[in-house]
């Protein structure tokens, strides 16, 4: 099967630079898949579920947040606030968030502040997501 090279970059890291046989991530309107040779795209992706497959057959499931994936000459890059495998999540910690912005959304508060209480709490919902599963479905 044909790869193609996957760039994965958040602000603090690489998240993963290397070959890849396909790509999963979720756009506003579902799922976008991406596999060698796909015509150029830009788009914008959302918080969710993702994975990648290496050459060898290894499904790698991850969270990733809001940001941009562009496609271009068999060589895809991804650009998220962040990505982050089931093992790097903090379980406790994504439950407190979870907690903080519920309660912060019970409040009531400015529309920026709460369009940022909703934030956060889809993020700490998906990562609580993700780090529950084990395998790719």
């Amino acid at each position: 099967m044909s790869s193609f090279q996957l760039n994965i970059l958040t602000p603090e890291r690489v998240f993963y630079s290397g070959e890849c046989i396909s790509l999963i991530v979720p756009i506003t309107d579902g799922m976008l898949g991406i596999m060698a040779n796909r015509e150029p795209i830009t788009a914008s992706v959302i918080n969710g579920e993702s994975y990648y497959t290496k050459p060898d057959g290894e499904k790698i499931l991850f969270s990733i947040s809001e940001g941009m994936i562009d496609v271009q000459d068999n060589v895809v890059t991804l650009l998220c606030d962040y990505a982050l495998l089931p093992e790097e999540i903090d379980e406790e910690k994504e439950r407190r968030e979870a907690e903080k912005a519920r309660s912060e959304l019970a409040k009531k508060q400015s529309e920026r502040d709460y369009i940022l209480s909703k934030l956060t709490l889809s993020h700490a919902i998906n990562n609580l997501k993700i780090k529950q599963k084990t395998t790719v479905n």
